[in-house]
């Protein structure tokens, strides 16, 4: 999944904000009992990989992708697993992304 988003705060900041939302991410309850396990991300300049484990019950799937910070723009390229987008669609997803994205950086 390609989402890009065009910002207006620099490069800097538009880091700090999404660095501090996804830690904030991995620290709240999700809906339906899902659990976020092994969350990890890694910044190198303004790239950041992450990934992280999302389980519901004995099922599970990990999650992973990079988000690109440019001085007018934040690109997230991620792989979304089968066993993820059988149960949530990918429009679905894209648009709960978007949401917190709207959030973070309003036009």
């Amino acid at each position: 999944m390609y989402i890009e988003r065009k910002h207006n705060l620099g490069k800097e900041e538009a880091i700090h904000k999404i660095d501090s939302f996804l830690d904030d991410l991995m620290r709240r309850p999700f809906p339906g009992r899902i659990t976020i396990k092994e969350p990890f991300k890694s910044w190198s300049d303004e790239e950041m990989h992450f990934s992280f484990r999302a389980r519901k019950g004995f099922i599970g799937a990990t999650i992973s992708g990079v988000i690109r910070v440019n001085d007018d723009s934040v690109i997230m390229d991620s792989d979304l697993p089968g066993l993820v987008t059988a149960f949530v669609s990918e429009d679905t997803i894209r648009h709960v992304i978007n949401t917190q994205l709207d959030g973070l950086f309003p036009a």
